[in-house]
């Protein structure tokens, strides 16, 4: 339970830096930022030997995408908030889990 506290902290922490970037570096800020969060979250992930991390690093890479598409403005706001139940049900219904 503490590892999705860290990793939450972290998707904040990430948040709060691009909001603080200029937006003349706002698109590459994007990007980095966002890439900095999913491998900061496989190395909190790794520390943790009972969750499965193939299946936790792709629902993180689908976070990550939506999040990406989302702050470039590609993606509504609505549409981030589909995209992200069908990422949940598919990560609920056992989507990217080692057999």
């Amino acid at each position: 339970m503490q590892t999705w506290i860290y990793v939450m902290l972290l998707l904040m922490a990430g948040n709060f830096l691009l909001q603080m970037v200029p937006l003349l570096y706002f698109v590459p800020a994007v990007f980095l930022i966002n890439f900095g969060v999913l491998i900061g979250a496989y190395f909190i992930f790794r520390r943790n030997p009972v969750i499965d991390i193939r299946a936790t690093m792709l629902f993180m890479l689908g976070l990550t995408v939506i999040n990406i598409l989302t702050d470039l403005t590609i993606l509504s706001y609505q549409m981030s908030w589909i995209a992200f139940a069908a990422l949940f049900v598919w990560s609920m219904a056992g989507g990217g889990r080692s057999r």
